[in-house]
């Protein structure tokens, strides 16, 4: 069967394929990540990652088969398959966050009892943000009327609020990163009581370049969204080449340099204070 949509559906599997690499990027940092010094929250880093980007490849491969009409997916089972990822990339920068608010309190001599407050409040918010999310599906897969397009679609109220969801958690993020990431790298331009010389300047070259990084692709991923929810030619494939162009420069580019920046400077450093310290002082990898 000759396929219709040729420019679609090649960049979708060109898409799809980059994800697979991704994940296998992945796989590997979490095979060499140190295994000292790891609290949960930076324990499931990389599996969240490897399940976002799996599910992504998943979904990218199957929309040229979609469209074609080659296969029969419901929009809900497609739009899960779509938004699904977006949450758990979104976990995982927020277990960056979270790092770096830990570093934040540290080095403004916070008390040890706001810095062990911190992983409760990440997994209420986390349980919070999921529970939100699987109630989102259910009321969309129950209330409404199973539904087959040719691309995936917000066409039902439980999608809509997904969509606007998204959106909002990505630019509450953006502006949590630029607060806290601004913050510290005034503060570690200097030395640190708390903080090895070496592991001061990691930190700061980490940060500095991550908050940059974040902060862009998080305002622009949410504006685009929002006016794919407003505007749907962005998601209804009038645009064949938009796909590839949003998800490699707003997904697959900024997860590849944010693993990459997390692997920087794995030889050890010497951290100059309490041992009660030395788990506060790493950006995922403790170096």
């Amino acid at each position: 069967m000759k396929w219709k949509y040729y420019d679609y559906d090649i960049t979708h599997l060109v898409v799809s394929f980059l994800y697979f690499i991704l994940s296998i990027f992945c796989t590997y940092s979490f095979i060499k990540r140190p295994k000292k010094q790891q609290n949960t929250q930076q324990l499931i880093f990389y599996p969240l990652l490897f399940l976002g980007v799996i599910i992504r490849a998943v979904f990218m491969f199957l929309q040229p088969f979609v469209r074609e009409g080659e296969i029969v997916i419901p929009n809900q089972a497609n739009i899960l398959l779509n938004t699904l990822p977006s949450f758990t990339f979104f976990s995982t920068y927020l277990i960056v966050l979270f790092i770096w608010v830990e570093i934040y309190l540290i080095s403004y001599g916070s008390s040890m009892r706001s810095i062990k407050a911190l992983p409760i409040i990440f997994n209420v918010l986390t349980v919070v943000m999921y529970t939100a999310l699987i109630i989102l599906y259910v009321l969309d897969f129950t209330l409404y009327p199973i539904q087959h397009n040719p691309v995936s679609e917000f066409s039902t109220l439980p999608e809509m609020i997904i969509g606007y969801y998204d959106v909002g958690c990505f630019i509450s993020a953006s502006v949590l990163f630029f607060f806290f990431g601004l913050s510290l790298v005034i503060k570690f331009r200097h030395s640190q009581k708390n903080f090895a010389e070496d592991k001061r300047k990691t930190i700061l070259r980490r940060i500095t370049l991550l908050t940059g990084l974040i902060c862009f692709c998080f305002l622009l991923r949410a504006a685009i969204t929002l006016f794919a929810l407003v505007d749907l030619n962005l998601i209804s494939s009038y645009w064949w080449w938009f796909d590839g162009a949003y998800y490699c420069g707003l997904e697959i580019v900024p997860l590849w340099i944010m693993l990459y920046l997390l692997q920087m400077d794995r030889n050890k450093t010497r951290v100059a204070s309490s041992a009660e310290y030395n788990e506060k002082t790493s950006l995922i990898n403790p170096t």
